[in-house]
């Protein structure tokens, strides 16, 4: 997990550095520091969540299909790819287990609005909170699978 980690966050320095500063010229305001522990987390979050859809599957194949299935209302539902004012209301509060929601708030925040951490809490607790729960479902279902 720690070796992943560290590829996604070599690669997120890429992208921030090279696409969005170098080729598109995108001023960011924050801290950069700020965002990197941010995504880390966001990591943990998404690591956990594929440890628990794993304890629901048999083989690889299965896991895979799950994922699928868990990842595509992720997206939907983070308000990446449509403003959660167009969504309705129910749509909205669903948005509350979806990490990337609070991901992509967070990353916003800080990159374009120059958002400290304080000013992020709820964001940060979003993201956390979803992971330690995955992080506990996930080993307590695996720990299970062994008794």
């Amino acid at each position: 997990m720690l070796s992943m980690t560290l590829v996604i966050l070599g690669l997120t320095a890429v992208s921030l550095f090279l696409v969005l500063q170098g080729i598109f010229g995108v001023p960011i305001k924050g801290s950069i520091t700020l965002f990197f522990a941010v995504t880390a987390l966001y990591v943990f979050t998404t690591s956990a969540l594929g440890l628990l859809v794993a304890t629901f599957a048999r083989n690889l194949a299965q896991a895979s299909l799950l994922i699928v299935l868990v990842v595509a209302p992720m997206i939907f539902l983070s308000g990446a790819w449509t403003p959660p004012e167009a969504m309705p209301d129910w749509v909205r509060r669903l948005m509350a287990i979806s990490p990337l929601h609070f991901y992509t708030d967070a990353s916003y925040g800080i990159l374009l609005r120059g958002a400290t951490a304080e000013m992020l809490r709820p964001e940060l607790t979003g993201i956390a909170g979803l992971g330690c729960v995955d992080l506990l479902l996930g080993l307590w279902r695996f720990r299970r699978q062994f008794s």
